[in-house]
């Protein structure tokens, strides 16, 4: 760490440092996105090479998945015990080690063990990088800022989309070439769904190296006792003044908590944000998102398009998907979390209806390319970025590191849920029909937000925290 973060700043706010902090620590959304396409560009040469069955691809695909769920859970005691700023480094050098062994296993179960300790990776960066964004944030900036994880996602996918694109145009176009050397040809012509995996360790280095430029969260250096250093960092967010005040609330809340333990997160106050947590981060993830990154070239495919055609289709909702989640930084402040996210919520839910119709009339081709696009942009512009923010903000300090992890590996187990059944749903029922039940489920995290979320704009995260634990009144 430099020596700007071991003394306490005394000089100007810079939002500048503000940005380039929650950039770097939002990157690794970058890697979540890159790994979350890389997939869906290698399914049909995969399949084919290995001779997978509807089960095995839904495995081969979820593996990742599930190694995210078990990243991320065990990924709230290691930041609560070693800094949010280490698990970050910690988890981009597993992305780096399992993206060049995929590139380089020698057959579908090694390949696997590999994805499996991507995920590891995976999920603690999404885990650590909302919550170390929403602790370094000043109240009216935060969900602009954990926004930003959600918005380098999007960046990571349309990088990976581009990439497996070139990767496959360059091996169609030196299938017949005899002047590569044969490592060459073997990486990228003859089976090059191998190079795919191996360019996404170029941005999990990256994302090491930039790691080593951010301080420590000063919420989590507070509750280590290192007020100085922690009143350093936020006194170049916030000022000196509001450094020192804000210093103080954190220590009242520490105090307040004292007695906090994982476990009362299961009785009390405390389950309230618990449940509202799970509920929003199922509900949301079940939306039928993953099955629309992971499997979209094989959807395009079925309607109609060649592996080439469904790339390049594939790559429209990566730039509606990003061009949507800048909408949602201009938003989620403004218009609040609630009200953005039931906008979204709806329009996603009747994406679906139009996309399930489509598919029961046979109506393929680019009509579905706009239908799927239009539930990719419903949920960029709010269901996406607001779970991020709003698991970020409502739980204890004391246990926020447990409780988000708790939080992201149901959203990492819903997730691989779906990607494992979605081939195995799509053979034994009609065309379209699981789509419907993307929409129902939708309907059913529009009662959540109506009748259970509440908003939590503007507030600080000592505000929100209080608003679980005050009693009841009578």
């Amino acid at each position: 760490m430099s020596d700007i973060h071991k003394i306490t700043y005394q000089g100007g706010v810079s939002k500048t440092y503000l940005w380039f902090i929650c950039i770097v620590a939002a990157c690794g959304g970058l890697l979540f996105g890159y790994d979350a396409v890389v997939v869906s560009g290698t399914n049909s040469q995969v399949v084919e090479q290995f001779d997978f069955s509807k089960a095995e691809l839904g495995f081969y695909v979820s593996c990742v998945l599930w190694g995210c769920a078990i990243g991320s859970g065990i990924a709230g005691p290691i930041s609560d015990s070693f800094g949010r700023k280490k698990t970050l480094m910690m988890a981009s050098m597993l992305i780096f080690v399992s993206a060049t062994w995929c590139g380089l296993a020698a057959g579908p179960t090694v390949l696997i063990m590999a994805r499996f300790i991507g995920g590891f990776g995976i999920g603690a960066a999404t885990m650590v990088c909302p919550l170390y964004i929403s602790e370094v944030s000043p109240e009216n900036l935060r969900g602009r800022m954990v926004t930003l994880f959600q918005l380098t996602i999007t960046i990571g996918i349309v990088m990976c989309v581009f990439a497996n694109w070139g990767i496959f145009n360059f091996a169609a176009s030196h299938s017949s070439f005899t002047n590569l050397s044969p490592s060459w040809q073997w990486l990228a012509v003859d089976e090059n769904w191998r190079l795919m995996f191996v360019a996404e360790a170029i941005p999990g280095i990256l994302f090491l190296g930039c790691a080593f430029f951010i301080p420590e969260s000063p919420r989590w250096l507070v509750k280590k006792g290192k007020l100085e250093l922690a009143e350093g960092i936020l006194a170049r967010i916030n000022g000196y003044d509001r450094a020192k005040e804000i210093v103080e609330e954190i220590r009242d809340a520490l105090s307040s908590e004292g007695l906090v333990r994982f476990s009362d997160l299961f009785r009390d106050k405390l389950k309230k944000p618990l449940i509202l947590a799970i509920l929003i981060c199922v509900l949301s993830e079940g939306c039928g998102v993953s099955v629309v990154f992971y499997y979209g070239p094989q959807i395009f495919e079925n309607a109609g398009f060649d592996l080439g055609g469904s790339l390049g289709g594939f790559a429209s909702i990566a730039i509606v998907n990003f061009i949507a989640t800048i909408f949602a930084l201009g938003f989620v402040d403004s218009a609040g979390r609630r009200k953005l996210l039931a906008v979204g919520t709806i329009g996603a839910l009747l994406s679906h209806v139009a996309i399930g119709f489509m598919f029961m009339n046979n109506v393929m081709g680019w009509p579905i390319v706009v239908a799927i696009n239009a539930f990719v942009a419903f949920f960029a512009c709010a269901i996406g970025p607001v779970k991020y923010v709003l698991i970020s903000e409502i739980f204890p300090n004391q246990v926020r590191g447990k409780a988000i992890a708790l939080a992201t590996v149901c959203i990492w187990i819903t997730s691989a849920f779906v990607a494992q059944i979605f081939p195995v749903i799509e053979d034994i029922t009609a065309p379209g029909v699981i789509y419907f039940i993307f929409a129902a489920e939708l309907s059913l995290l529009l009662l959540v937000i109506k009748f259970i979320m509440p908003e939590t704009k503007g507030r600080t995260i000592e505000e929100i925290e209080s608003s679980w634990l005050k009693p009841d009144k009578n």
